[in-house]
């Protein structure tokens, strides 16, 4: 767990890469994507932060990996919401889409749970935070990537970036590639990524982006 500028944290990895914002107001603490494990966020008091806080959490699409931990969440702290592109909204509210949600890869059943709001493209303003949803399919449907602002710098939370790619996903290579032309545009500082890391300066973010997006062509 670290604090990768201000109000923003790397809460862990457990199958994916956990992040969360500190809106400095009454709305709480903020996740980006919840993981597999509920015990590596209760963690986050490590960092002078209390799990009690959570009040949101931003899901960049429905993959197991990334929204496994979800339903132990809502019965730790039943008045959390969640958010997701109304394209993965299905997989993530209802069962047996295991194949959308990829949780027959890890030999595991996902338990779904409700929205509190589905989107397509929208800002979403909580306390003294703007995130800007992006929607960037292409990995999945409805694969989003998310912009903060802190310290005069661009935070983008871009998870799996990288693919894979598979058609149980619904994945979309020419979608994924103007997907990712539209995240050079954004000229991000730092690029949290859901499995590689952490990437600045912004030189450094266009060459991750621009990597793959050459190698995953139609």
């Amino acid at each position: 767990m670290k604090q990768i500028i201000k109000n923003i944290y790397h809460v862990g990895d457990n199958e994916c890469s956990v992040y969360m914002v500190d809106t400095q107001s009454d709305q709480g603490l903020v996740l980006i994507d919840a993981g597999m494990n509920l015990d590596m966020i209760k963690r986050i008091s490590s960092l002078g932060l209390r799990f009690e806080d959570i009040q949101h959490c931003i899901l960049t699409h429905c993959h197991i990996d990334h929204i496994g931990a979800c339903a132990e969440l809502k019965r730790a702290l039943p008045d959390i919401k969640f958010y997701a592109h109304e394209l993965d909204a299905t997989p993530i509210e209802e069962p047996a889409h295991d194949d959308r949600t990829a949780a027959s890869w890890y030999g595991v059943r996902y338990e779904p749970v409700k929205l509190y709001r589905k989107f397509t493209e929208t800002t979403l303003i909580l306390g003294n935070c703007a995130f800007q949803c992006i929607h960037t399919p292409g990995h999945t449907p409805g694969s989003i990537s998310v912009l903060v602002e802190s310290e005069g710098k661009k935070v983008l939370f871009g998870q799996d970036l990288h693919g894979p790619f598979n058609d149980s996903f619904l994945s979309n290579l020419q979608d994924y590639q103007l997907s990712m032309q539209k995240l050079l545009g954004l000229n991000a500082d730092i690029l949290c990524e859901g499995h590689f890391g952490i990437f600045q300066p912004a030189d450094k973010v266009k060459q991750y982006i621009e990597t793959h997006k050459a190698q995953n062509q139609p």
